[in-house]
């Protein structure tokens, strides 16, 4: 691991000012020292699909059929 890597953490327990909640960044190899302390932020990962919504309105190719 390079000397940079860090983990972004939600603190589950107060930490001097700090209270739960709040993120703090942790040396990826100082992560199983915060257990019970704090838990891994999950980064979300980009999806394939476009989130605009001219490109959503455009994902739609049927309509229903209308009632009589």
């Amino acid at each position: 691991m390079a000397d940079g890597d860090t983990v972004k953490m939600k603190l589950t327990f107060p930490r001097g000012t700090q209270k739960p909640g709040d993120l703090v960044e942790v040396p990826a190899a100082e992560v199983h020292r915060w257990k019970g302390f704090a838990k891994p932020v999950d980064t979300p990962k980009p999806s394939g699909q476009s989130t605009t919504p001219t490109a959503a309105a455009s994902d739609k190719t049927t309509k229903p059929a209308a009632k009589a």
